[in-house]
């Protein structure tokens, strides 16, 4: 007999449990039998039984399990005669993933089964209870076809269940801007909506947690006020912001889309300044000098110059942006509690355009209040600095002012640079990206190489850039498949080409 029993769970369901309990059938059945128990809490406690959780911990584990599943469908193929028992114990909450488990067990002849626990015992590694539920939810947001739900032997708590039903009503509640923390962030959204975003502790500051929405957002078009602020938003463990980084800024082809959330209409004649995108990445950099009153007045952090990304203050990412920034130290500290953006470019991260290496300023906010600097004000800035440290110039993107947005289009045609920060001329509000024909192609085509132009155009598999391309191919799709490679190309490239150019509101 040869099976795969996969477990699915959320933290204290009784998985490891009941995992234990079809072993010991199995072995009582078939003495001579192999058992192969995959589950990551095992892989990350040692010979002591002590656990010990980390990022790198639990990416390890999961690729040795892996490796051990696959290890045993293939002794499993090689020796049909054998008798082989596979448990998955995971929380295994993501369908798509549990099917490719019971797929890949089908196709080596192994027999399957699959189990839903729904127990709420104390969880070992004490993860909170809003975490549990929120595990709870996703899993019943996320069924498996042919699922056994085992009754549970000790079910929710009425207070469990009334918190699971505050998570579920706040599925459909928009994002409550909080006037005292200037953010749609709000205590009951981090409680309520944890399935829109990660909370990435950091490993230097365990007292720090970067927020990033999650990639699915993209392409189920779920954005809100609240997660347009998390891309790379850092808070205390009293929920203060402590790193501000900007908002998500939407692609101009974004914003004119027929099903966007953030629309806008902008006429051939409205008047714009473009400042030119730098092809890197973002460095956020955060003198952090709390006042007295701070709840996190003293922390670890308190003092230090934070270096942090879109998601982390401790990827390499943080270490290039700490690497190019670090020289500009003398100016996070004159303005305390401001986070400073930079794009940084730097020889270990490739990008389609080439640019200085470096660090150019694009940005600068005030963390508490949410209040940015004009790029004027930047300027002006750089301008100073540089005069005092001409040893260590502020970098600046160039800026074209005061032109009618049919003007930027038509130049657009013809840059080779990624394209502009659009902004309104009279407001200084910032509109959207505009990413240059040049750039949207060479990126495409750029990586031709890597997929076939049909996973490529699967919106999980794509930035949200080209995510017009992607509705604009599937509108014309039944034209799109008969066409060879090289047509296909030539398709991609004229409605790039096309798409800004035609379609001013």
């Amino acid at each position: 007999m040869q099976k795969l029993i996969l477990i699915r769970g959320h933290q204290g369901s009784g998985k490891s449990t009941f995992a234990h309990e079809q072993i010991a059938a199995f072995q009582h059945d078939y003495p001579q039998g192999e058992v192969v128990h995959i589950e990551n809490d095992l892989l990350m406690t040692d010979e002591n039984g002590t656990y010990r959780f980390s990022s790198e911990a639990l990416g390890k584990a999961q690729a040795e399990g892996h490796r051990r599943f696959q290890a045993a469908l293939k002794r499993g193929r090689q020796a049909p005669q054998a008798d082989i028992l596979i448990v998955h114990s995971n929380t295994n909450q993501k369908a798509a993933a549990c099917r490719a488990l019971l797929q890949s067990a089908h196709k080596h002849g192994f027999a399957t089964e699959i189990y839903r626990m729904h127990n709420f015992f104390p969880n070992l590694h004490r993860v909170p209870e809003i975490e549990v539920l929120a595990a709870y939810q996703k899993l019943n947001n996320n069924p498996v076809r042919d699922e056994i739900h085992v009754p549970a032997v000790r079910p929710m708590s009425q207070q469990q269940a009334e918190i699971l039903t505050r998570i579920q009503r706040a599925a459909d509640i928009r994002p409550v801007f909080d006037e005292q923390r200037q953010t749609f962030v709000s205590e009951d959204y981090l409680l309520y909506k944890q399935r829109n975003f990660t909370a990435k502790t950091s490993r230097r500051y365990p007292e720090l947690r970067v927020l990033k929405y999650h990639r699915s957002v993209f392409y189920e078009n779920r954005f809100d006020d609240a997660l347009l602020e998390m891309r790379g938003l850092v808070l205390d463990t009293h929920n203060q912001i402590i790193v501000r980084p900007f908002k998500k800024t939407f692609n101009y082809s974004e914003r004119i889309a027929r099903n966007s959330r953030y629309p806008i209409k902008i006429s051939e004649e409205h008047r714009v300044n473009a400042v030119v995108k730098i092809n890197g990445f973002l460095g956020c950099c955060t003198f952090v000098q709390l006042p007295p009153d701070h709840p996190s007045a003293g922390a670890a952090f308190d003092g230090q110059v934070l270096y942090s990304t879109t998601g982390s203050l401790d990827s390499d990412f943080a270490r290039m942006a700490e690497k190019h920034c670090s020289q500009y130290e003398t100016l996070f500290r004159q303005h305390p509690n401001r986070t400073f953006l930079f794009e940084v470019t730097d020889e270990n991260d490739v990008h389609i355009i080439r640019e200085r290496l470096g660090a150019t300023l694009i940005g600068a906010i005030d963390a508490a209040t949410g209040k940015a600097m004009s790029e004027a004000q930047l300027d002006d800035l750089a301008k100073q600095f540089s005069a005092m440290h001409p040893d260590t110039p502020l970098h600046r993107p160039d800026t074209l002012h005061n032109l009618t947005f049919g003007e930027l289009k038509t130049l657009l045609k013809t840059v080779k640079h990624e394209g502009f920060m659009v902004f309104d001329a009279e407001t200084d509000e910032l509109l959207f990206k505009l990413k240059s024909p040049f750039y949207l192609i060479s990126k495409f085509l750029g990586r031709s190489t890597e997929q076939s132009l049909s996973r490529k155009l699967d919106k999980r598999h794509a930035d949200e850039e080209f995510y017009p391309l992607i509705d604009y191919i599937k509108a014309h799709q039944a034209e799109f498949n008969a066409l060879d490679e090289l047509a296909k190309i030539t398709f991609i490239q004229d409605f790039i080409n096309h798409e800004i150019h035609d379609s001013a509101a």
